[in-house]
């Protein structure tokens, strides 16, 4: 009887091993269930101009950009539909993992925190991030120590906030909107908006009493990529041939000049 207890117990153990193993070597099926649905959900943040904003003609309000345009290219390369859904910024990773939405394209930077939770693309397209002053204050901020004590607005559950937040000796403020974050910055409940180098050029053209600061000691952003759930490896590879091709055919830093000037034309 032990002898066969414990042959038994030997195959209960065998058993959960092999089970376990199987889990471990899940297959990757990510790729297949987009185009099996026909589909692809995107998720972003349009308040974010040149790279995605809200376009108002009348009644008719469109969301366009340098991100959307990418997002139909993957889509049209997937052979499948694109839908947008339009969200705080700081809501995009929760959307993703519950799987209301497929991909996030966002402006949003792959660092070390956020790849615990998502898996990244290749960078699309890099840039700066800078600090945007009222005019009147242009000469009060030429280095990061004049920031000391000082009121700075960032994006909330971006990568200038969490910058801000380790290394400025200043109140550093969250919000989900960009354009709060303009409006609170010309009302002067701010000093100080800190944001990516485009989107502050962008926001400085469209506002005269606006400029940025000329500290030049803040590192660059890094790559601006596309997020898709934790485990996706056959949709990043699928996403990343289509942003080599992009990026080979110069389309995406096209696509900024063009959107650049038509941000500014339906501002005047």
């Amino acid at each position: 009887m032990k002898k066969k207890f414990y042959l038994l117990t030997i195959a209960v153990l065998m058993l959960g091993v092999l089970v376990g193993c199987g889990n471990s070597s899940k297959e990757d099926t990510s790729l297949k269930d987009i185009q099996e649905k026909g589909k692809i959900v995107l998720g972003t943040s349009a308040d974010y101009a040149p790279y995605e904003w809200h376009m108002i003609d009348g009644k008719n309000d469109e969301i366009v950009g340098v991100d959307i345009e990418i997002a139909k290219q993957v889509a049209a390369d997937l052979g499948v539909e694109l839908e947008i859904k339009d969200m705080q910024f700081n809501g995009l990773f929760s959307a993703l993992n519950s799987g209301d939405i497929d991909m996030i394209i966002a402006g949003m930077v792959a660092d070390e925190k956020r790849s615990e939770s998502v898996d990244f693309t290749e960078p699309y397209f890099e840039q700066g991030q800078v600090l945007l002053v009222n005019k009147k204050d242009a000469d009060t901020f030429k280095s990061v120590e004049d920031l000391k004590g000082k009121k700075i607005g960032s994006q909330l559950g971006s990568v200038q906030y969490e910058y801000a937040n380790a290394n400025f000796d200043a109140e550093v403020t969250g919000i989900p909107n960009n354009n709060d974050l303009i409006m609170e910055l010309k009302n002067g409940t701010l000093d100080v908006v800190f944001m990516s180098e485009l989107t502050a050029k962008q926001f400085a053209e469209l506002n005269d009493d606006l400029v940025i600061s000329e500290i030049d000691s803040i590192p660059t952003e890094g790559g601006s990529c596309i997020a898709v759930q934790k485990g996706s490896s056959s949709l990043v590879d699928a996403l990343n041939e289509s942003i080599k091709q992009l990026n080979e055919s110069e389309k995406v830093n096209q696509w900024f000049l063009d959107f650049t000037e038509l941000a500014k034309e339906k501002a005047n």
